[in-house]
């Protein structure tokens, strides 16, 4: 190698810029009469700041041993070993195992007390050689990094070792990044319905429930079947099927008692209850399950589980008792690792401290909130104790990012005209950070889009609002399936509705109302009759209240169990609505809304339907405050509008007609 060499005054050490073009090149000493290995370490401080490194320790003296250098990039440090030699042609080869060996066992000594917590420990090795061609010449080096001499942890954090003792023998330095960053830029639909944090926690349940029901029938002493566990066969894959079918169901009941709500299952005293009242409803959902479809289970460790039904209680008890020891461990490992993606949010509006507090307030989503970065020349922010610390201004956003292992930036601005930080930021995005408006993140959190605050360029440029024939296809066969099958399954309760209505009250069994449809299009909604007849003969259109009296005996029952709905498989079937969609509304209000509301016509983009993301996301609206948070919830929807999210809809909206929840 014939590095290029840098020539200058000894007296002004400064007057070099290292930097990513400077690799392989010779830097000049600070004085060509002091100590090499004060030198030596002195250019090695250098080179790791210009790198993106922060200098957490120097010199530092431990029992165990000495580290010359301790640098951090993130979360990732590195304990640096300099070698300063004059006429060693390999300096790099003086280092020893057994120096190598003190270096880990000073690392592992420290490792405890980092801050923050180290998400790999590695030991790199810097070598420098001087040069010096004659009396008259200044001091120069010829300086190399070799990367990732030893590992001595793991991403996981659990602690152990590779031995790697003379690795990247390369002969120019090293400039490498060691943790690789996926970018994001867009949301996904599925990190949007189910977090990451969640998913997890639903697969790993997943598994534990199939676990002890395939373990506890396969072994003694409950096993009643000679049955190899670890040989394949087709009575393994039933038993691990019908394991399966066992664990969605257990996994159904914790849905429905909200224990995948964060909020709701981080409350420890409340857990133990609802995982009891989830055991109950499990096995009455198991009960009539193998009453009806009986065939459908199997267990090979089982001869007869019709008569040894207790078994399998007991086993869905023990499951329960495991996921309530589960749960504590869960979010114990997440709170004290903090295993989250880092987070910053950058301004100083009202929006940047709400969107702080709810990514600090949702661990689940998998993001670490980690402060907020100011405007130059905003008021401060009116700030709780819990609130997350403002941790800088703009001009250290990059280096912010590199010391502290920042995955994802959050734009909340005041002020953008003539102030948006354009090259501060492309500078982020060069480090491999992700750059990302506050509406998107607000989206992700909340699963609704913040209509008040959103500007419509986050509409027009961004992702969704797509409409794919085949997509729209295949909802519309979905729409005729769904509505015959429903015409079908409801004609009795269909038949004791109208006795009811007839019986208990005077008018027409069925209302018709004016309702708009798709392109802002009117057509004629059909219910069943709740109200009494004249209900708005002296006050006109308004919305329906709590306890309305306006509302019959029957009516009221009908509204609980959305019985009144069922007429609309109609309006379904001849294609004015769809089954699951915006709500339809009335012309007077629409009317209303659209001056009063941003964005409210967007809604009208699509059919509107029988079920919708509003409906079973937020209680009934009454008011002009109700239907702008609706409008939040449309608008996500048609946004991210697939076959996917239409069957979680419809899944919830089961949910919540057990519950009786959302009736007026």
């Amino acid at each position: 190698m014939n590095p290029l060499r840098k020539r200058g005054s000894s007296n002004d050490p400064s007057s070099i810029t290292l930097g990513s073009s400077d690799l392989g090149r010779c830097y000049p000493a600070r004085n060509a009469t002091q100590n090499s290995g004060q030198d030596g370490e002195e250019l090695a401080c250098r080179w790791l700041r210009r790198s993106g490194y922060r200098i957490v320790g120097r010199n530092l003296s431990l029992p165990t041993g000495e580290i010359d250098i301790l640098a951090r990039r993130g979360r990732h440090y590195c304990a640096v070993e300099v070698k300063a030699r004059r006429d060693h042609p390999a300096p790099e080869r003086c280092v020893t195992a057994k120096q190598l060996d003190r270096i880990e066992r000073s690392l592992r000594r420290i490792e405890p007390s980092l801050r923050p917590r180290p998400r790999e420990l590695r030991i790199d090795v810097i070598t420098v050689r001087w040069q010096q061609h004659g009396c008259c010449d200044p001091k120069t080096a010829d300086l190399q990094h070799f990367s990732g001499y030893r590992y001595c942890a793991t991403v996981a954090g659990g602690m152990g070792y590779s031995r790697n003792p003379h690795a990247r023998r390369t002969r120019s330095p090293n400039y490498r990044v060691t943790s690789l960053r996926l970018s994001q830029p867009m949301i996904t639909l599925a990190e949007q319905m189910i977090p990451r944090r969640k998913l997890l926690l639903l697969f790993s349940e997943t598994l534990l429930f199939v676990a002890v029901i395939i373990i506890g029938t396969s072994v003694p002493p409950l096993s009643t079947n000679s049955f190899l566990l670890l040989e394949p066969s087709i009575e393994l894959w039933r038993g691990m099927l019908t394991s399966l079918t066992i664990a969605i169901i257990c996994q159904a009941s914790l849905s429905y008692n909200e224990l995948y709500d964060w909020k709701v299952s981080q409350n420890r005293a409340s857990l133990a209850n609802r995982l009891v009242h989830s055991y109950g409803y499990a096995l009455v959902m198991i009960g009539f399950l193998a009453l009806y479809a009986g065939s459908l289970f199997y267990l090979p460790g089982l001869s007869d589980l019709n008569s040894e039904t207790w078994k399998l209680i007991l086993l869905v008890g023990i499951a329960f008792v495991l996921l309530f020891i589960y749960r504590h461990a869960f979010h114990w490992f997440f709170y004290k690792w903090r295993f989250g993606e880092r987070v910053i949010v950058l301004g100083s509006s009202p929006e940047a401290l709400t969107l702080s507090r709810m990514i600090q307030d949702n661990p689940m989503a998998g993001f670490e909130m980690l402060g907020i970065i100011e405007e130059v020349g905003q008021p401060p922010l009116a700030k709780r104790d819990t609130d997350p610390p403002m941790i800088g201004t703009l001009e250290c956003l990059q280096t912010m990012c590199r010391d502290e292992g920042i995955s994802r930036v959050i734009v909340a601005l005041k002020e953008r005209r003539g102030k948006f930080p354009n090259d501060t930021l492309l500078k982020c995005r060069m480090d491999g950070v992700i750059i990302e408006e506050k509406d998107a993140m607000y989206e992700r959190l909340t699963g609704k889009l913040a209509v008040e605050s959103m500007r419509p360029s986050y509409l027009i440029y961004g992702r969704g609002f797509t409409k794919a024939p085949l997509t729209l296809a295949l909802k519309r066969v979905i729409d005729i399936l769904a509505s015959v099958v429903g015409v079908v399954v409801s004609l009795p309760i269909c038949i004791l509705a109208v006795l009811a209505i007839k019986l208990s009250s005077r008018g027409p069994i069925f209302f018709l109302q004016e309702r708009i449809g798709a392109d802002g299009e009117p057509f004629r909604l059909i219910k069943f009759r709740t109200m009494r007849q004249d209900a708005e003969a002296n006050s006109g259109p308004v919305w329906a209240a709590k306890n309305d009296d306006r509302v019959t005996p029957v009516g009221r029952f009908m509204r609980l169990a959305r019985i009144d709905e069922i007429p609309q498989f109609f309006n379904i079937l001849s294609g004015q609505m769809s089954f699951v969609g915006p709500r339809p509304e009335r012309k007077h209000f629409v009317d209303q809304l659209q001056q009063d509301i941003p964005f409210y016509p967007l809604r009208h983009t699509v059919k509107p339907g029988l079920t919708g993301w509003a409906q079973v996301s937020h209680p009934y609206g009454a008011s002009i405050e109700d239907a702008q948070e609706k409008l939040r919830y449309d608008l996500y929807y048609i946004k991210n509008m697939t076959l996917l999210l239409d069957v979680s809809i419809i899944l919830r909206t089961v949910a919540v007609i057990m519950r009786g929840s959302g009736a007026r």
